[in-house]
């Protein structure tokens, strides 16, 4: 089958169970983003059923055409690729949050990736490594587990062949011998465990007995393959480096230096007939050697060394000594939290746009076919499996490179301003979508707070930053017209600043911040002055921050852990604040008049899944409205409707006093992170790194 024809980089593909309408929906909101106006025009008017959510406008920087094919899998802890009988397979171990339980729920499925047809595997445990096998009774998957157990499984019947318990120590990774290769094993063919005390043994596929270990140092990653001459091999890094020779038992010259004390990751490749190793230093420090010389191929990238605990750049991984990074034809792929950064290992420079999309917190491993090498990513995050050919040509549009995670508007100036996670901020006519000005990369990561007002025909933004990792409590204002930050940094909260809005005080815009030293603070936004302040008695763990108005008089509502609700008037900081303690650890959302939206948990583990209101004088409002998945955001539009955004990607439009829905969700091509209402009621939402405003059918 020729990979091309199954090519389905679109919103839609991948998501089994897919309705026709969330089909027609996806497939309309791609288009629209792709800017095929006609082709959207078309989906809006095909068909019958439900009246599609309209979107004036929506950016498309997540739209990847390297991305290949895709699986909707859930929240991937581990996966593996595999062949048979040229039926490309995936193996998905998942970890999803189950509301009815109040915990955590485990699969082991088996998805053929060309039907989208999946069968589960009873598993109701951890998976932490996996690996595909063909053997003289047919193919197999190893899965590997806590408690050192291994489990193989018959892939034709889903059935348990064998389990195998390897000791107390949870395995951490798992090679099967050529099981990428589809070669047929024998009884001298092994299998290689790493185990948490860093013992790499050999067990015999066919009969689940130990076959010898390794007299390695201790080690945090192993990386099987084969050698430009055939050989098989096992490199294993941790306390120090070895090379092993699979088919003949020994231990092979390994010239390659150890320049840092621990070795976090290892990587096996050949270029140009030449056997390569990539060496990942305690510090995340990456170097590329040539395994016969021991030769550095170049200068060794630093982009990713551990300087802050929350930077964006940091490798992703598990909690543990070791990382996963993987090379595709000379490519080394780095997962970080958002996104995959793609090396050269030849110059050590950038050699493809990182990729965006469904790869927040992912793991990554290289696979082979159809004579291509490509690479496969599982995204924890996103719950997505997915194919990439790097070698395709991409292009943006100047916009957002990390997840959204502000959207708000500038006042009565028709603007839209958003921000994301690495601190770019983007100004649009929110009529048409269109760039006010180039985006502004102000380079403070792990924005937080966002305001924005307009003072003339200039746009101006307020951010704040920070973490208890990286302190970082400054007020920092941006005019977004000149391109340029607007007068010094101030310093508001000491540790960082996340609560933070623009509202009309005595007929002026006044910014809002709430911090970790308990205080709510005035400021000017012309010049950073400080208004007023006041103490109080609240949480430094803020769980939600909201602003409005009610009759005029600007309120704050703050939920944090431990602590009743508060509601707190900002024209008047020596008022008594308004204590909602019925509310308990509901999480604030929004606040229209006298009502003050919230986020409810059924479980005390788990997420908001319930959305209920709450008036000033504490008492309820309305019905609880319910729902699948967790709570990620909500607007109020006009009361008593409300726009609800949810983990699994949709978007109601809910009547908050009758807890129904005024018209069928949206499905959004990923989570909605943030999101603001127009003045005629329209939506404009963030997902992912891209933007759009929508109007419901019911409008």
């Amino acid at each position: 089958m020729d990979l091309r024809s199954i090519e389905a980089c679109d919103s839609a593909s991948g998501r089994p169970r897919l309705s026709d309408a969330d089909r027609r929906q996806l497939l309309y909101l791609d288009a629209v983003r792709r800017g095929a106006a006609v082709a959207a025009d078309d989906l809006a008017g095909a068909g019958p059923g439900a009246a599609l959510w309209r979107a004036d406008w929506a950016t498309g920087t997540d739209l990847d055409p390297r991305l290949l094919l895709k699986l909707h899998v859930g929240p991937v802890m581990s996966v593996a690729w595999g062949e048979i009988g040229e039926r490309p397979l995936v193996a998905v171990g998942t970890r999803e949050q189950d509301e009815a339980l109040g915990g955590a729920r485990y699969r082991l499925r088996v998805w053929d990736v060309l039907s989208l047809r999946s069968r589960d595997l009873p598993c109701a445990e951890p998976v932490r490594c996996l690996a595909f096998a063909v053997t003289e009774e047919g193919p197999v998957l190893v899965s590997g587990h806590d408690g050192g157990r291994l489990r193989i499984w018959d892939v034709a019947d889903a059935s348990l062949r064998k389990a195998v318990e390897t000791g107390g120590d949870d395995l951490h990774d798992l090679y099967v011998v050529d099981d990428q290769y589809g070669a047929e094993s024998d009884r001298r063919t092994p299998m290689v465990t790493l185990d948490a005390r860093g013992r790499v043994r050999l067990w015999s596929l066919p009969t689940g007995e130990q076959a010898g270990e390794l007299d390695a140092p201790v080690a945090y990653t192993i990386r099987g393959g084969r050698l430009a001459d055939g050989r098989r091999v096992l490199l294993t890094g941790g306390h120090g480096l070895s090379l092993w020779d699979l088919d003949g038992g020994g231990r092979l010259p390994l010239p390659v230096p150890q320049e840092s004390r621990r070795v976090r990751d290892v990587v096996l490749f050949t270029s140009d007939g030449r056997d390569r190793a990539v060496i990942i230093s305690d510090y995340i420090s990456i170097s590329a050697y040539d395994l016969a010389t021991g030769a550095r191929l170049s200068d060794p990238i630093d982009a990713h060394v551990n300087r802050s605990p929350d930077g964006l750049m940091r490798v992703w991984s598990d909690p543990g000594p070791s990382v996963k990074l993987a090379a595709v034809s000379g490519t080394l792929a780095v997962p970080t939290p958002q996104r995959v950064h793609l090396w050269d290992l030849e110059t050590s420079q950038q050699r493809h746009p990182p990729l965006v999309g469904p790869v927040a917190c992912s793991t990554v491993q290289t696979v082979r076919w159809q004579d291509r090498d490509l690479l496969l990513t599982g995204s924890s995050y996103d719950g997505v499996v997915a194919l990439w050919n790097l070698d395709r040509p991409v292009t943006r549009a100047p916009g957002h490179g990390r997840h959204i995670n502000g959207v708000t508007l500038a006042g009565t100036a028709g603007v839209v301003v958003s921000a994301d996670e690495g601190g770019t901020l983007v100004a649009r006519h929110a009529v048409s979508g269109r760039p006010v000005t180039a985006p502004l990369a102000t380079g403070v990561e792990r924005t937080r707070g966002l305001a924005a007002w307009a003072d003339g025909r200039e746009i101006f933004a307020a951010t704040g930053a920070g973490s208890r990792y990286v302190p970082d409590g400054r007020l920092r204002r941006w005019n977004m017209t000149a391109g340029v930050q607007h007068g010094r940094p101030v310093q508001t909260h000491g540790t960082y600043l996340h609560c933070l809005a623009r509202v009309r005080v005595g007929g002026d815009d006044v910014l809002v911040t709430f911090g970790p030293d308990r205080m709510f603070k005035l400021w000017r936004p012309a010049d950073g002055a400080l208004l007023a302040e006041t103490m109080t008695g609240l949480s430094a763990m803020v769980t939600g921050f909201a602003t409005g108005a009610d009759g005029g008089r600007p309120l704050a509502a703050v939920s944090t852990y431990g602590r009743p609700m508060t509601l707190h008037a900002l024209d008047d900081l020596t008022l008594t604040p308004i204590i909602i303690p019925e509310a308990g650890d509901d999480i604030v959302l929004d606040v229209a008049g006298p009502h003050v939206v919230a986020g409810h948990a059924v479980h005390e583990r788990g997420g908001p899944t319930t959305v209920r209101v709450w008036n000033v004088s504490g008492g309820r409002f309305g019905a609880d409205v319910r729902g699948p998945a967790e709570v990620t955001s909500a607007a109020v539009r006009a009361w008593p409707t409300a726009y609800i955004g949810r983990a699994d990607g949709t978007v109601s439009l809910t009547d908050l006093e009758t807890g129904g829905d005024l018209c069928p969700p949206v499905l959004l091509p990923s989570r909605p992170n943030a999101m603001t209402v127009t003045g005629d009621g329209d939506l404009i939402v963030g997902f992912g790194a891209d933007l759009a405003r929508l109007r419901p059918p019911a409008a």
